[in-house]
């Protein structure tokens, strides 16, 4: 995608009552998507979300649009990549759901077309729970699996830490831009991941702050992102139970460690463990045969934890 493609489909993101589903449907309108801008009244009759207001607004975007344009000058050369939803490097199972017109990185995003396995679970893990991903996540790494996580406390930060272990790295998915440490404490995770070939990558523009809503819609990209997702601990509330809700809804093989390794919080845990869908595990290589393997083929393209 041009750059003032991508800078118009932001723009439109920002106009009252349209977000990036309706973003996108205004920009395929024509076929020709910047004349949008000179939108005519007759959208009104065709979107029931385009009143008088949104076409004023249409009819001014210009504006937004060199905003844009210079904000993402401004981006990229600090080497963060935008990528729009026509991008052909923008993930494909992404482009179904959550589908973001717009996606922020860090790094390597060539880790994006590989095979992942996604980890999520609470903050509170305790530290067998830790040790555990942590050496799943190497085992994955060194068989050339990407790990996925949120790059929380807890369970996300142990599997970044385990694959890094390894020759191979890590994609952090993060609720805040990837201008914005969050936890704080892992602003040199995050630089590691970065410094060693990993990707950091958002929804949400670079300089963002952390908001409830946005680590629910980080974790639909994480479950997107991933070829299977592992369950390490929850209590059966917050987002490592919303997680596994995705993945069901995706789809998605989940696992989980034995219940008898004293991982806690465990609450939740006994949900998943009685799934019929859910395979336990004990190590990375019980599942091998369970998930896809070679590259993946690209067309074209409460706790949160």
């Amino acid at each position: 995608m041009k750059s003032e493609e991508k800078a118009l489909l932001a723009a439109l993101t920002d106009i009252s009552g349209v977000g990036d589903k309706r973003a996108y449907e205004l920009y395929t309108h024509f076929n020709d998507p910047l004349e949008i801008i000179s939108a005519p009244e007759s959208l009104m009759d065709e979107y029931h979300y385009v009143n008088e207001n949104t076409v004023a607004e249409l009819q001014s975007l210009d504006e937004i649009v060199e905003v844009y344009l210079d904000r993402f000058e401004i981006y990229e050369s600090n080497c963060i990549s935008i990528l729009g939803i026509e991008d052909d490097r923008y993930p494909s199972a992404v482009r179904n759901d959550p589908a973001p017109a717009i996606l922020y990185s860090k790094g390597n995003i060539e880790l994006l077309s590989k095979n992942a396995v996604g980890v999520s679970g609470s903050r509170e893990t305790n530290e067998i729970g830790q040790q555990w991903i942590r050496s799943v996540s190497a085992d994955l790494a060194e068989k050339c699996h990407n790990v996925v996580s949120g790059g929380a406390r807890g369970a996300d930060t142990a599997a970044h830490r385990g694959a890094l272990e390894t020759t191979n790295s890590t994609i952090a998915v993060l609720g805040t831009g990837v201008n914005v440490p969050y936890p704080p404490e892992n602003q040199s995770l995050f630089d590691r991941i970065i410094e060693t070939d990993g990707l950091l990558i958002s929804m949400r523009p670079p300089d963002a702050k952390p908001t409830r809503h946005a680590f629910l819609s980080r974790n639909k990209l994480i479950a997107a992102l991933s070829d299977g997702m592992i369950f390490v601990a929850t209590d059966g509330n917050g987002g490592t139970m919303a997680q596994y809700e995705m993945a069901l809804e995706r789809n998605i093989p989940t696992f989980v460690p034995p219940p008898d390794l004293a991982i806690s919080p465990s609450d939740g845990l006994a949900t998943i463990h009685d799934a019929d869908t859910t395979k336990i595990i004990k190590n990375a290589s019980e599942f091998e045969d369970m998930l896809p393997t070679g590259d993946p083929e690209q067309t074209g393209l409460d706790e949160w934890n």
